[in-house]
């Protein structure tokens, strides 16, 4: 009976100190808001982006480096209003630290332009292998061929 007691008490202690960790580290991650601008090249790549909040004063994110186009396919309805895109790029830190990935689902107004989108931080390398955090992106034509994209969210 001592031995099954012993047994029993062993792993509720193992189960129990389990869960303290993963709340510890779920806790310890708080996310910061993340706001982000970059005067795309529409199809282009190696614009600038400039990034600033909590998360970027923690070092969560760079404050600045150069975006890529990693992968892009549109679909929607031929001479629809809308044109929707699905995108992946990259944004490399020009401070060294390492890049980070964001997938975004964009919707575009054909007569106007104007885009709106979810994204996330979907992978990393360097300081950001471990980068999570999601929000919105609204994008605005400037001049021809460019938009601006602002990214507001959060980090962590």
């Amino acid at each position: 009976m001592k031995k099954s007691f012993r047994t029993v008490s062993t792993s509720m202690l193992l189960v129990l100190t389990i869960l303290l960790l993963t709340v510890t580290v779920a806790f310890a991650a708080a996310p910061q808001a993340f706001h982000m601008e970059v005067h795309e090249m529409i199809l282009g790549s190696g614009e600038t982006f400039y990034a600033s909040g909590p998360a970027v004063d923690a070092g969560v994110v760079c404050p600045t480096g150069i975006t890529s186009d990693i992968y892009s396919n549109s679909f929607g309805p031929p001479n629809g209003n809308y044109t929707y895109l699905y995108i992946v790029k990259s944004y490399s830190c020009t401070d060294g630290t390492g890049t980070f990935y964001i997938k975004m689902k964009v919707k575009l107004e054909n007569n106007t332009g104007n885009t709106t989108a979810r994204w996330q931080f979907t992978d990393g390398s360097g300081a950001y292998s471990r980068l999570r955090g999601h929000g919105t992106l609204v994008g605005t034509p400037t001049i021809p061929d460019y938009i601006m994209d602002v990214y507001d969210g959060v980090a962590h």
